[in-house]
């Protein structure tokens, strides 16, 4: 039994009931005499996911697996590292690429280097991100109706 995972299910166990706990003072959403899910909903549900974890946690620990405990250290990889520092670039560098250059072309243009970079093929990469860029553009930029950086480039095109 490893006791990080211990403390990690009861500390899922204590956020859980304390989200349930304090969640029970929103106030109700009554529409037309109707009870619909109010401001209370999102976060019952997530308290109710993470008693599930913490529960999975539990049954895991106790029940399911003995595990042993290897002493053996295992090395960080250069390759790893390299991978870890690159998304970290990545995504240190969104938000200002984005205002830049536009959200779609920067979203598009990071995630094609991300899974180049992991090896990905090249015309796999662009075709998925190309995808996960219209799906977010579709989402947040038309069904949302949330402004998305143009860039400053296509703002003085216009």
């Amino acid at each position: 039994m490893s006791v990080a995972d211990l403390i990690l299910g009861f500390v899922l166990v204590f956020i859980s009931f304390f989200v349930l706990l304090y969640s029970r003072k929103f106030p109700h959403f009554v529409v037309r005499g109707v009870r619909l899910p109010g401001p209370s909903f999102f976060p019952r549900i997530l308290a109710v996911l993470l008693l599930i974890f913490a529960a999975y946690i539990f049954v895991e620990q106790f029940l399911l697996r003995k595990r042993r405990v290897s002493q053996e250290k295992h090395r960080t990889e250069a390759k790893s590292l390299l991978n870890l520092l690159w998304i970290s670039f990545m995504v240190l560098f969104a938000f200002p690429l984005a205002n830049l250059i536009g959200t779609f072309i920067a979203l598009t243009g990071m995630s094609f280097l991300l899974m180049v970079v992991l090896r990905s093929k090249w015309y796999e990469s662009l075709i998925l991100s190309f995808s996960v860029a219209l799906v977010v553009y579709i989402i947040f930029g038309v069904i949302f109706k949330i402004p998305l950086p143009e860039g400053i480039i296509f703002t003085k095109l216009r």
